[in-house]
This record gives structure tokens, sequence and C-alpha cells, in this order.
């Protein structure tokens, strides 16, 4: 589909040499920013298909030329996307509040950049320090409680009684929980595995000893030393082999340590206060809404439309009151709307029931919004929104969610109808089979096929679509560039899959191909 219009890179070579651009005065280009391909204006450059490719999906790397199909199916993510903006798709709601919310996330991640990471040091001294230090490793056994006084108790018990008396009899009488003593045990552990808190606790500790409970996470660990092994002189090579992993270890250990004392620091003189009553009135109507699955996923939109029936109680009492204040601070004030509108309801996720579990992550989700919205307020005043790294960010998930508006507007007419979704499945019938000698029926696998059948007629529409589109947004590959590319590949399995996230959001790293196209 897209050959057709690839162009001759020898000949654009051939013109820039004749004209004298690539003579040896020329500066030196970053190899990684070299273009592998254009579709219209836009470029991808090496940089940019290694971390989509390494990240991406393995069943878009199944053709025998890997890159190659990959990068297609990249292209058409362009072409569509390119189209999305001339249609005006990147002013939809969705975009807009996706962009909104991603650029809040990246100003905190640069203020944090600016104010604690670019201040943390380590020196080659300490990291030989703490590779001595780690000579020592412990072997423990652990058990876990809810609150201080069961730990208590339960500490007490395994001193008189030993460990292992203790576990077997409440694993006898709570059959539920369908794990074994064996099941609490960790590996050797050093220091630089603990928090500090948990090796004040063991370091002194004989082999058999019980440890005081230890509050972490909310829950009380007790402690058992199962074992203490000491390494010998450790040589040259050794501290060469440990050395990057160890610097790594603290500089995330000092990264955190020195990120609660900034925020601490930041935040007291705020003020931040939280009220009793309307931070009720949020939970219980939040317990409720995770409880109804025929709401929408939308918190609000439930909210809004809450009615007076039984099973929705605590979501109009929240309707009936979202200009309620719920949290003040230095210079001024969140109502519960406010507050709504800025929460991720996905954030405060409990078990069914579990209203403890509840409370608690829905105070730390409001305490970390109100942080967030003085961290992002500041960085704008430093013109950090203006960094070409989060600019690049924000372009590249723009291009996607940009893609994905134009995709569901080519495709939003398609339907699948039952004969089309059974003429489909007896079509494809062995992708439905478990076992070889399966002999799989229709109806077990009508909502899969319909699902599969729509797939491929969007992919139909889509090709059509982008093919149309090619002459305004032409496509150049630079095939000599993209086979000296150098990617990561899962030798033992084809089908390995590794994929980056923001440990502050939970999201990609960076936006990659749509696993749709793969099927």
């Amino acid at each position: 589909m897209l050959k057709a219009l690839f162009s001759n890179y020898s000949r654009v070579l051939l013109v820039l040499f004749s004209l004298g651009i690539l003579s040896s005065c020329q500066k030196k280009i970053d190899p990684e920013q070299v273009v592998v391909a254009t579709v219209g204006k836009e470029k991808i450059t090496v940089s940019d298909f290694r971390r989509n490719y390494e990240f991406g999906f393995a069943h878009l790397k199944k053709d025998p030329d890997r890159k190659r199909s990959y990068l297609e199916y990249m292209i058409k993510e362009k072409v569509l996307a390119l189209e999305g903006y001339r249609l005006g798709l990147d002013k939809s709601e969705r975009v807009q509040k996706a962009e909104e919310k991603l650029l809040d996330e990246l100003l905190v991640e640069e203020f944090f950049k600016a104010n604690v990471n670019s201040k943390i040091k380590i020196t080659p001294e300490q990291v030989r320090a703490a590779i001595n230090k780690s000579k020592v490793s412990w072997k423990l056994r652990y058990w876990v409680e809810p609150t201080e006084d069961y730990a208590n108790r339960v500490c007490q018990a395994m001193r008189q009684r030993g460990y292992m008396p203790v576990v077997d009899d409440i694993l006898k009488s709570n059959p539920e929980i369908h794990l074994k003593p064996k099941d609490f045990e960790t590996k050797y552990l050093t220091w630089l595995d603990v928090s500090d808190e948990m090796l004040d606790q063991i370091k002194d500790l004989p082999v058999g000893a019980i440890s005081d409970p230890i509050k972490k996470n909310g829950v009380y660990f007790i402690y058992q030393v199962v074992d203490i092994k000491q390494e010998p002189v450790l040589s040259d090579y050794d501290y060469k082999d440990k050395y990057e992993s160890t610097r790594e270890t603290l500089y995330y250990r000092e990264l955190k340590n020195e990120a609660i004392k900034y925020v601490s620091a930041y935040m007291t003189p705020k003020n931040v206060v939280t009220k009793g009553s309307a931070f009720r009135t949020l939970a219980n109507a939040l317990d409720e809404w995770q409880k109804l699955k025929v709401h929408s996923k939308d918190f609000l939109h439930a909210v809004t439309n809450a009615t007076q029936a039984d099973s929705e109680k605590a979501l109009l009492k929240l309707k009936n009151n979202l200009k309620e204040t719920l949290v003040t601070f230095q210079g001024g004030q969140w109502t519960l709307k406010d507050f709504i509108n800025r929460f991720d309801p996905r954030d405060v996720r409990s078990k069914k029931g579990d209203k403890k579990s509840l409370r608690s992550k829905l105070n730390d989700d409001i305490a970390l919004s109100v942080r967030n919205s003085f961290f992002t307020k500041e960085a704008k005043k430093r013109g950090l929104d203006k960094l070409p790294s989060v600019k690049k960010q924000l372009k590249e998930w723009r291009d996607k969610w940009v893609y994905e508006e134009a995709r569901r507007e080519f495709t939003k007419d398609l339907s699948i109808s039952d004969d089309q979704a059974k003429a489909y499945f007896a079509k494809f019938k062995d992708r439905y089979k478990i076992r070889a000698d399966d002999q799989p029926k229709f109806k077990e696998f009508k909502n899969q096929a319909k699902r599969d059948a729509y797939i491929q007629l969007a992919h139909v529409e889509l090709n059509a679509k982008i093919d149309s589109l090619l002459p305004l947004y032409p496509v150049t590959i630079n095939k000599a560039v993209l086979d000296t590319i150098t990617t990561i590949e899962f030798k033992k399995s084809r089908w390995a899959t590794m994929q980056a996230f923001k440990q502050s959001s939970n999201r990609l790293a960076a936006p990659i191909v749509d696993p749709a196209w793969g099927f």
C-alpha cells in the first residue's frame, strides 16, 4: 500500500552531495536524530523508531522484515494523525483534557528535577562504602497484621511459642488465605533492599529472634531472622561489577528521602486542611459508585445524574453538596466539584467493601492533587512549560490522541451483523480452537467473533482511507538508515514484550503503536 509512494533516497543524497552540503566541514549529526522516514512534514527519527519499536507489542513484529513492517504501522498512524489535525480533531474535548492533564504531570516532573533531582550527587566513595556494607545480608520470615494491637499480640505469641507454631495455627484457622509458611520468606537481603526503619529493627537481631512490629504502608510487619551471611573480602572485579547498580540504588534512595523533605518543607506553610464532613460525603459516594457497575465510568456524570433510588443515596447526597468546601489552603480552597473535576477515580480503587483502604487512598489523592497544583503553578512561573523536553512529550502524546480520534472518526459508522460475524467465524474457525481436536461452536464465541470481524472491517476501511490520503501526506523511507538501526530483541521468545511506565502516573513512558493493527 505504502510502497508505491516511497521515494528513492539515493537520488536525494546524490543531489545533496553535488550541492556540496555533504562536505567534510559539515557539522557532525547526532545519529539518533537521523531521519528514517518522513510523512508529509512530519519526521520519524532513529530515536523515535527505536523507542517505539523496543517497547511495542510483539505481535506487531511478526513479518520477516520486522523493523520495516513496524515502521509502516508508525507511518499509518502519522497519516491518520495528520488528517486528524486537518479536521480539527486536536480540539476535541478528550484531547484537550488529556493534554491538560499530561502537561500538569510533566510540570511536576520538571519541578522535582529542578529542585530535588539536580541536587543529588553520589560520589565513588559513597558507592564503595555501600558495597562494603552490603557484604552482610539477612534471610527473613515475616508476618503482616492490619492493626498495631493485633501485631503486638502476634509478636508476643511468637516470642513465647516461636514463629512457625504461631503462623501454622493462624493459617490452619484461616483456610481462605491459601498460603503456606514458606510463602512468607524472603531471599537474602542487604541494607540496600530494605527501608531505614526495617534496617534499624533487624540489623542487631540474632538468628531466630522476633522483631517488634514495624508499620509500613498502613499495616504492621513482624520479622524473624532466619540466617545471616557475611561475604568475604571483595576483589576489584566485584566492585566494578556492582558499582553501577549500587550507585543507582543509592541515588533513588537519596532521591526519595530528599523528595519527602522538600515536599514537607514546601507544603507545611501552605496550611492544607481537608474538611471532614465533605470528605466523608465524597468517600461514601465513591464507595457506592464502585459497587454500582451499571454507572458510567465518568464519576462526575454518575453524581450529576444520581436519583432518589435506594442504591444511590450517597451519590445523591454528593450531588446536593457539590459546592461544599472540601479542602482549604493558603490563598484558596476547593469545593467538592472542584476536586472531582481534577481527579481520576481509578486512582482510589479499593477491594469491594474495604472503606478503610478507599478513604486512605482518597486522602492521599487529595494531598497529591493540592501539592501538584502548587508545583504546576510555580513551574509555569519559571517557564518550565517552555522546555524542549516538555514540548516534545506533549506533541508525541497529542499526535497519538489525534490518531485515536481520527481512527474513531473514520470507523464510527461501521457495524457487524450476526450473519457477518457467523461468516467470519466459519472462515477463521481454527483461531478459536484451544486444542487441535476442538470443534468450537459459534454461539460460544459470538461476541469474540463479532469483535474480530469488526476489527478486520475497520482495518480495510482505514487502509483505504490512508491510501487516499497519501497524495496529501507523501511518505519517504530511508531504508539504508532503517537497516542499520540496532534494536533489542528477545532471543528466547519472539512473543515477549517489554514496556516502561512512569511511576508517578502509571502512564507509558512514551506512546507506542496501537496493538489493534496486529489483529
